[in-house]
């Protein structure tokens, strides 16, 4: 029997060739959508990304800074005598000349008199003259220092563990008026209502009690109660002056919930979460806070970013827990790799490695390439476009501040003879540097932009200023 061949239609064979290409167009559109979407999602969060605030100079910083102006505690009203002094000392728990600043206004713990009992002052400096903002406010005499706090945006607060009885002083930071002074029930150090500066706010905590506010006249005003164990985003000053809410666990400790807390009225945040779930491990930075979530039984089912109000802006689903990060910005590290996810506070995925500590100048993220803090590898990323930069040694538990491509350093705490160095971000070379004075222990702080400069073993302050 001869087989006969049927010859093929056209529209058959032109319906396989369709249905080939579709299936063939298909698979690359998946193939591309793997890969494309997630890194344009990536470059689109990177764009319209804005870095959080930063320490930055207000004035170029590519040659040695020159002295600006200078300001002795005389010139506030302590007596023109060598026992006036700012409240510097060697001892790593002995007073804090720096008590906070808020805009350019800074202040300042001074002392006079003689060692054995000296008089203490609380001095105000407006630090882009140099001028007083009030006259010296007295504080104690006694061979006990106090300690100051600011109280939000009106108030520094002062106090003093010192015999017969704890005192308070609430002074405005304006007028430099005294509102309150007398006995208290706050303490410093350890123990019962012990005080701690968190944002611009004083807020005092007891162990397994919880967290107070602090009134007018150095009394307690709202309560959350909790652990009393608050958390703190104190990794740079710029850093901790920006936090508006804290956290702290329930007082049992067989349990691992976080309350969410506004540190200037005590009001508990809401986050929007299932109910019956609940917060663990939380992280905070500017414009928001991210938080570990568990679900009934305790595990943990997510990592969700929310706003100041507690309204959910995102979620990252995948396992993980927020790192003790510095830079301003939520970090994820999973497990084993150590991989680390740096998101924008809407939760947004911005930059991915596996390396270890972090940095961020600006717009760019250095990462530490070894675990040596003494001689790191940062290497830079712009988080713009992802693409890679220099390696640079920087010393970066020593950063300061930032112009342009200018960076500061200080090394006032460390053996060297050198206290300020500059350097360059995209050559890594060293611009500049200022040595030690022998026995002076200086300090120098970045505040609204200034550099200023306590020398001469507190005997005065100075601004650093680019030279003319």
């Amino acid at each position: 029997m001869t087989e006969t061949k049927v010859p093929s239609s056209p529209r058959r064979r032109a319906f396989f060739i369709g249905a080939l290409v579709l299936v063939v167009v298909a698979l690359v559109a998946t193939l591309a959508a793997t890969w494309w979407i997630p890194a344009y999602r990536v470059s689109a969060a990177r764009a319209a990304w804005q870095p959080p605030p930063d320490a930055v100079l207000s004035a170029s910083m590519r040659e040695r800074p020159v002295p600006g102006w200078h300001a002795n505690p005389a010139d506030s009203g302590l007596p023109r005598s060598p026992g006036s002094r700012f409240a510097v000392s060697d001892v790593p728990f002995g007073p804090r000349p720096f008590v906070g600043s808020i805009g350019s206004d800074a202040y300042f713990l001074a002392l006079s008199g003689s060692d054995d009992e000296p008089q203490w002052w609380l001095i105000g400096i407006d630090v882009r003259s140099g001028q007083k903002l009030f006259d010296a406010v007295p504080l104690h005499s006694s061979a006990s220092p106090p300690k100051c706090f600011l109280n939000g945006p009106n108030d520094v607060l002062c106090l003093s563990d010192g015999a017969p009885a704890a005192s308070a002083w609430v002074i405005d930071r304006h007028s430099g008026m005294t509102r309150y002074q007398g006995p208290t029930d706050l303490r410093l150090g350890y123990g019962t209502l012990v005080v701690e500066q968190v944002g611009i706010y004083a807020v005092a905590h007891t162990q397994d009690v919880g967290a107070f506010g602090i009134g007018p006249q150095g009394e307690t005003t709202w309560f959350v109660p909790g652990n009393g164990r608050l958390a703190i985003e104190s990794s740079t000053p710029q850093r901790n002056r920006s936090q508006t809410l804290t956290a702290q666990l329930e007082a049992d400790p067989r349990t691992y919930v976080s309350t969410v807390f506004s540190v200037a009225d005590g009001s508990v945040i809401e986050p929007e979460i299932d109910d019956g779930y609940t917060l663990g491990g939380t992280a905070f930075y500017t414009g928001g806070f991210a938080a570990e979530v568990d679900d009934p039984e305790g595990r943990s089912v997510e990592i969700a970013f929310f706003d100041e109000a507690g309204r959910r802006v995102g979620g990252h689903a995948e396992s993980g827990v927020l790192s003790d990060g510095d830079v301003d910005l939520p970090v994820v590290s999973s497990e084993p790799d150590d991989e680390k996810i740096v998101f924008s506070a809407n939760g947004d995925k911005l930059f991915e490695t596996r390396y270890g500590a972090l940095a961020l100048v600006d717009t760019t993220l250095m990462v530490n390439m070894t675990d040596s803090q003494s001689f790191p590898e940062w290497q830079q990323y712009n988080m713009r476009d992802g693409t890679a930069g220099p390696v640079c040694d920087f010393p970066m538990d020593d950063y300061l501040g930032h112009h342009e491509s200018t960076l500061v350093f200080q090394f006032s705490q460390v053996s060297g003879d050198v206290f300020l160095v500059a350097r360059d971000l995209n050559s890594c070379e060293r611009l500049w540097s200022i040595p030690k004075e022998a026995k002076s222990l200086e300090r120098v702080w970045l505040i609204d932009g200034t550099l200023v400069q306590l020398k001469d073993r507190g005997a005065e302050l100075i601004s650093l200023v680019a030279p003319k």
